[in-house]
Formats: C-alpha cells, sequence, structure tokens
C-alpha cells in the first residue's frame, strides 16, 4: 500500500513538470527581449510582444484582478522583472510584471494617470508576501510611446502603485511589433519568461 502511494505521489511531480514545460513551449510569435538598461542588477528583465492578443482584466469572488489574455485585434506588451532568488530561502521568489494592450497599428502614444487605462495598464507584484501580492491598475505615471525611423518603437513608462511596495517604477527600453520569433525549447531556457 505504501508502494503504491509513493508511485502516485511521483506520478503525480512527473506529471506537473511536464505540463509546466508544455506551457512554456507553447509560447509561439512573440519577440522576447532580455533589457538592461533599466532593470535592477538583482535580476532578470525581459519585454515580450504579444501579438494578435486582448488583455482582458477579470475579477474573481473575492475582488481580485488578474490578466487574461484573449484572441484579438492588439498586441499585449508584457514586461517581466524576476529577483535572483536568494539562497537558502523557501518561498523567496519575487517577480514583478507590467501588462499593456497597444493597437496593432501602434501610433505615438502619450498618456498620463487616468488615461492609463486606455491601455489597460496592469501591474503585478507576485511573491509571498502576505496581504502584498496581486494585480493593481495603474493609474498613476506617465507613458510614452514614439515611433523611430526605423520602425521600432522607444517605449518609456514612469508609475507609481500606492497599494503595494514595488521595486520597478521605470521602464525604458524599445521594441518592434513587426518580429516574430518561433521560440523553441533551447531558446526559452535563455530567456525569463513568467508563466501566469
Amino acid at each position: 500500500m505504501k508502494k503504491m502511494y509513493l508511485f502516485n505521489i511521483l506520478f503525480f511531480v512527473l506529471f506537473l513538470t511536464t505540463a509546466c514545460k508544455t506551457s512554456k513551449e507553447g509560447n509561439l510569435h512573440t519577440n522576447l527581449k532580455t533589457m538592461d538598461s533599466t532593470c535592477p542588477d538583482d535580476g532578470i528583465c525581459s519585454l515580450e510582444v504579444i501579438k494578435s492578443k486582448s488583455l482582458e482584466i477579470k475579477q474573481d469572488a473575492i475582488g481580485a484582478l488578474y490578466p487574461v489574455l484573449t484572441e484579438g485585434n492588439s498586441n499585449v506588451l508584457k514586461f517581466s522583472y524576476k529577483r535572483n532568488e536568494i539562497a537558502n530561502t523557501q518561498d523567496g521568489q519575487y517577480s514583478e510584471v507590467i501588462y499593456a494592450e497597444l493597437p496593432e497599428n501602434i501610433k505615438d502614444i502619450e498618456l498620463n494617470d487616468a488615461d492609463l487605462s486606455t491601455v489597460k495598464l496592469l501591474f503585478a507584484r507576485l511573491c509571498f508576501c502576505r496581504g502584498q501580492t496581486g494585480y493593481y491598475n495603474v493609474s498613476k505615471g506617465k507613458l510614452e510611446i514614439q515611433k523611430k525611423e526605423d520602425g521600432t518603437f522607444n517605449f518609456k513608462l514612469q508609475f507609481k502603485i500606492d497599494e503595494v511596495p514595488q521595486i520597478i517604477t521605470l521602464i525604458d527600453t524599445s521594441f518592434s511589433p513587426k518580429l516574430r520569433y518561433k521560440k523553441t525549447p533551447k531558446l526559452l531556457s535563455e530567456f525569463f519568461v513568467s508563466h501566469l
């Protein structure tokens, strides 16, 4: 009986491991770029352009927000910061994610404070931080997107969240919505892709 119980636990763990890997490998047709300019020294930052999707911000039964990506005619930008794990600590993972939905034909944008809701700007603090984790609408800050001559865009976001502490307050980078990469498992291992 004990052997059967251990076998079932082992099978369940292997199943979960395989399922998680499959979801990461299935992330196709995105532009993923590692970033250094505004990333804290103690972590890894990336910017992902998710093509032909819409960002829906939903609310669960207790009022907590969460993002859902659906088929659509927009581009969703996903900025991720993952702090390096602290050695010999349990539950030491920490990450922040910022989502924005941009039209497929992006034009220059300058938005302030309450107007940030037009791009569905959403901030996530994901950690073992009791009472200080979750998703929050961004309503204080400034977003500037400007098209450059080479077809890429400058993306600059300065923002503040009142509900929880944050590490990332500035994102200043560039991206191209036209590039499409087909990710392979080897390439995915080179980049941080948070899975929510």
